[in-house]
């Protein structure tokens, strides 16, 4: 992955959002660029899976969409996270 951009509010790069999946509790979270708070999870017992849960502002009772990612697909996950909260991937 290669990444064109960092942010000014964390997580500031995408190695920052790789840590926290990575670490013990498999979450990472970010305001989109539509405003809408939006999570990115690691599943924490098998078989792995990746979802990313978006919300309506910072509602989290209101769930805009979730999609889900099977281990194989981590890195399409975090892309595609990555690229809703506004890192330029490519």
């Amino acid at each position: 992955m290669n990444v064109t951009t960092t942010r000014a509010q964390w997580p500031h790069t995408i190695d920052d959002i790789l840590n926290s999946l990575d670490g013990i509790w498999g979450l990472v979270g970010a305001t989109s660029t539509n405003g809408n708070l939006l999570r990115l999870e690691r599943s924490l017992h098998e078989p792995l899976a990746y979802t990313i849960t978006e919300y309506r502002g910072n509602d989290e009772s209101d769930v805009v969409r979730r999609e889900t990612y099977d281990g194989k697909q981590r890195d399409e996950a975090i892309e595609l996270f990555a690229q809703a909260i506004g890192f330029q991937v490519g």
